[in-house]
């Protein structure tokens, strides 16, 4: 760009292109005198549009920009609302920039940004002198200063000179201060600012981390560090817990600043363990920032977590304990909910236990730690797994080796349901966010898309009357149905049982499909109109026709329908949360419809070279009597088979994470000969051990730590003799706290060192896993992680003032006490620039056409001219005869009106244009003196009508 003094108005940023006009000046002369037989003056009219049409776009190419001076200037106050900010400094930050605003010049404008983890205009740039209180709403849990200031830099109007005034504390947890700072100052833009907790808090502690080695042996001493920041000397007690039970409560004397507390430890118990410290002392404001966490992983035998209806039956534990694992059988009560606990196994076994049991939190957890971490997942078959059990597109069944939508695949019966839901006014409260009516709609959808083709699904709301927005259909297109189920709407008063059943009675009788299902879906605390409904269930099964009832929420009337399906041969659910009503409706759909459990006895199906029956394919194995209808997925390995050829015993890789499948039971229903089996134990213990997590082969030391809103991942490398790895085939795998993973790249450091980073801004456990190919297949693995137990945000109660400072002497601003320096004059207020290059290729672009019918169209214009002419002239003519003909008119009338009531008609004058009017003769009325020649004509018309 070619640089312009101050006052010239336009500038060229080519001008270089300009030199184009000397010769295309001088061709265009030259073709001028070339052509020939153009008339002379349709051919200066043609080069004189080629000569403008050639300037336009020379004159776009050479960059014209239009120079205006800026005039007043914008200030943009970024305003700190982060939970490091107390009141007094909130308020104290309200009030410098409404000073400030009061102050602003006839041309100044301000606006206000409001920031903590995000940012949000408060107050756009204008003149107004009041601005009211700040009332945007940000997320306090972090400071983003960068991000406020490219906020700002995007609000600034044309026009004005630009200022940032900052008023932070200047303790950023996300973003980078400094590279913004950088831009701004290229941009032109000075930042001043205001510092804010200047004030030292009246006591304050917190702990800053807990250190621990990552991997440890058995029985092996370790130092734990716990590091505690103080402002003020003072007395504490840090107590220590290891997978939530205590086992240490030292007494501490902290130092004004940092105090670094040694705590010895052993573990005797292999798996992944959990360390917490936790502050208390005597002085201190806010007691968010006083816990830390650090893990620490124990390698030994493989530890497995069982996971059963009914934790006293012990087979399955007791017979991998005889082999050599460690095993731990727990309940509903006591399935685990934080990533650390689950981190304690290698593998997961799920015995028969039915869906309704998880939570959806729970069940993202199971799928996040096979897929992300390598911890082994095993669900064994009964009437509580599987499909029966609910698990039909739940996050546990993506991580199965076997698909749950078998009526896709296989004959069935054909059925007919009928869903009755509930659409009373209580359906229209949100769960999680999410009204109650919208879950039950997704629960017939899920059953929809359960079913086969040749099955046929009605849905009804029921309420103050019965709607059925989905009419009884056979399910040719899945899709329309589904659109039809998404209008249930919420309706008024209550859910009518009586003549709800009545309606279902009626639509399925008119059914002609082999199995036919009514399911009502009810509010537990609200049914009306119970009476004669058992009698009308009691008739449906007598006609074949089966009533499952699943009551939303338990109150009064549980017990009648508990009675209610009871008594129509179908099943009770009962539904304490309504997310849970997919898993259910699905559940009972595909019982009721037989597509579920396939019951006989059989002899499984051995597939020879499988590791997990090895020493067992030689003996055989004795019959089963029943099993959960599966169908295998691709990619799976399928080591046993039914009678039927169904899958029995399946595998497959998961993410990195092994997961198996076994259809039947553990127990004495379904395997009443195997659990008596000599090799029951053998071969759950080579299933337990073939899906187990595997450590690595090679010896990877793993320190990871959060640092600036990051994790920190450190990685040394070395093979089994020690010697370090330059290159490495093992990927890393970050499980973050909403259920999602993360692949890190590492960058190579040294020799067998490698680092890399992710975001790590958000409160939970992070489980960063280094997993490497296993040549006999599958892949192994070595697991760590670390934790933010509070925001960042509350870890810092000092102000930054050196970071504030660096910023604004880097973009010529100054650090600020009182408001009216906020308005001083920006030294260099700059211009406003427009572009001027698309308004001269429209204007070219308009010529062009122009330009084309100059030349191509020979058109007559001195005849056009003539015509034209002479047409203006004929209506010149026309408009002054007419004019004429009006005035004779009134002249004619006069002289009527001045006769004096002669008998003798009046010979007409005409009046023709452009000749004289001839007068008639005799003598014209006149006014008598004092007379109005108006008083006179009227008297003379008054006479003649006499």
């Amino acid at each position: 760009m070619v640089a312009f003094r101050e006052e010239e108005l336009v500038r060229f940023t080519h001008p270089l292109y300009l030199l184009l006009l000397a010769p295309i000046l001088v061709g265009l002369i030259l073709s001028f005198r070339q052509v020939h037989g153009m008339a002379s003056g349709r051919k200066k009219l043609a080069f004189a549009i080629r000569l403008v049409l050639f300037g336009a776009l020379l004159f776009a190419l050479a960059g014209p920009e239009a120079r205006r001076p800026n005039l007043g200037v914008c200030t943009m106050f970024l305003v700190d609302r982060s939970d490091s900010i107390s009141n007094k400094d909130r308020q104290s930050a309200e009030r410098f920039i409404h000073d400030a605003v009061r102050r602003l010049g006839p041309n100044d404008v301000a606006g206000v940004i409001a920031f903590g983890k995000d940012a949000s205009v408060d107050a756009v740039p204008n003149g107004r002198r009041e601005i009211g209180a700040i009332l945007s709403q940000v997320d306090g849990s972090a400071t983003d200063i960068a991000g406020a200031i490219r906020l700002a830099t995007a609000s600034f109007p044309d026009g004005k000179a630009r200022r940032i005034v900052l008023l932070s504390d200047g303790d950023e947890t996300l973003g980078d201060l400094s590279e913004a700072a950088q831009v701004a100052a290229s941009d032109g833009i000075p930042i001043d600012h205001v510092p804010l907790g200047l004030g030292e808090r009246d006591g304050e502690a917190s702990v800053a981390s807990v250190e621990v080695p990552s991997e440890i042996r058995v029985d092996q001493p370790f130092d734990m560090r716990v590091l505690v920041d103080s402002t003020v000397q003072q007395n504490g007690q840090i107590d220590i817990d290891r997978d939530g039970v205590l086992v240490q409560q030292l007494p501490v004397k902290l130092a004004s600043g940092r105090s670094s507390i040694v705590v010895s430890e052993k573990l005797s118990d292999t798996g992944f363990h959990r360390f917490r410290a936790t502050l208390h002392a005597e002085r201190d404001l806010d007691n968010r920032n006083n816990v830390g966490l650090g893990f620490v992983a124990v390698r030994g035998k493989p530890r497995i977590l069982i996971l059963q209806q009914t934790p006293a039956k012990s087979a399955l534990a007791d017979s991998l304990r005889k082999n050599g694992l460690q095993a731990d059988v727990v309940g509903s009560a006591g399935i685990p909910t934080k990533a650390e606990d689950l981190q304690v196994y290698d593998a997961l076994i799920l015995n028969d236990i039915n869906a309704d049991t998880f939570t959806p939190a729970q069940m993202k957890l199971f799928q996040s730690a096979v897929r992300d971490s390598g911890i082994g997942l095993a669900m064994i078959g009964g009437e509580n797994s599987f499909l029966p059990g609910g698990y039909y597109g739940t996050p546990i069944a993506e991580a199965l080796p076997v698909d749950l939508n078998i009526r896709q695949r296989k004959t069935f019966p054909s059925t007919s349901v009928a869903i009755m839901i509930d659409a009373s006014g209580s359906m229209g409260m949100e769960e999680d966010g999410i009204m109650k009516i919208r879950l039950a709609a997704k629960a017939a959808e899920e059953t929809v898309k359960m079913m086969s083709p040749q099955d046929r699904v009605g849905v009804a709301g029921s309420t103050d009357g019965i709607e059925f927005v989905a009419p009884m259909q056979q399910l040719t297109d899945k899709a329309a149905v589904i659109s039809q189920i998404e209008k249930l709407y919420v309706g008024g008063g209550g859910i009518y049982a009586q003549p709800s059943m009545v309606k279902g009675e009626e639509v399925l009788n008119a059914e002609t499909t082999q199995v036919r299902h009514f399911l009502l879906m009810a509010d537990g605390n609200d049914v009306d109109t119970q009476e004669g409904c058992l009698a009308i269930a009691a008739r449906m099964r007598a006609n074949k026709i089966t009533t499952s009832v699943v009551a939303i929420g338990d109150g009064k009337d549980v017990g009648f329908l508990k009675q209610l399906a009871a008594v129509g041969g179908g099943r009770f659910y009962l539904a304490d949360k309504a997310s849970k009503l997919p898993a259910i409706v699905t559940q009972d759909t595909s019982v009721i419809a037989r597509s579920a459990i396939e019951e006989g006895a059989f002899i499984p199906k051995m597939v020879a070279g499988q590791e997990i029956l090895k020493g067992i394919e030689d003996v055989g194995v004795p019959p089963l009597l029943a099993y959960c209808l599966t169908d295998s997925r691709p990619l799976t390995s399928v080591g046993m088979r039914t009678n039927k050829d169904d899958p029995l015993l399946a595998t497959w890789q998961y993410g990195l994470g092994t997961s198996l499948a076994f259809t039947s039971d553990a127990q004495p229903r379904w395997a009443a000969r195997w659990v008596g089996w000599s090799g029951f134990g053998a071969f759950w213990s080579q299933a337990a051990r073939a899906i187990s997590r595997r450590a690595t082969l090679n010896n990877y030391q793993v320190a990871v730590h959060e640092e600036g809103g990051r994790g920190k991942v450190e990685v040394k490398a070395f093979d089994k003799l020690g010697n370090p790895l330059t290159a490495t085939n093992a990927t890393v795998r970050v499980a973050l706290p909403n259920g999602t993973f993360k692949e890190l790249n590492l960058e190579e450091q040294a020799p067998g060192a490698f680092t890399g980073s992710f975001e790590a801004s958000g409160i939970g456990t992070y489980i960063v896993t280094v997993a490497e190919p296993d040549p006999a297949g599958g892949t192994r693995s070595a697991a760590t992680g670390f934790s933010v137990p509070y925001p960042p945000e509350y870890r810092t109660y000092r102000a930054n003032q050196p970071l504030l400072d660096r910023a604004s002497k880097v973009t010529g601003g100054l650090g600020i006490l009182t408001p009216i320096q906020a308005l001083r004059a920006v030294p260099n207020p700059g211009a406003s620039i427009t572009e001027l290059w698309p308004a001269l290729l429209m204007f070219a672009a308009i010529l062009l056409p122009f330009d084309v019918g100059v030349r191509r169209l020979a058109l007559p214009m001195g005849e056009l001219f003539a015509k034209a002419l002479a047409r203006l002239r004929r209506q010149r003519i026309a408009q002054t005869g007419a004019q004429q003909v009006v005035v004779g008119r009134l002249q004619q009338a006069k002289q009527r009106a001045h006769q004096e009531g002669s008998s003798e008609s009046a010979t007409p004058i005409i009046i023709r244009p452009n000749e004289p009017t001839a007068p008639r003769e005799g003598k014209a009325p006149s006014a008598s003196p004092g007379v109005s020649t108006a008083q006179s004509l009227l008297d003379a018309k008054r006479k003649r009508e006499k």
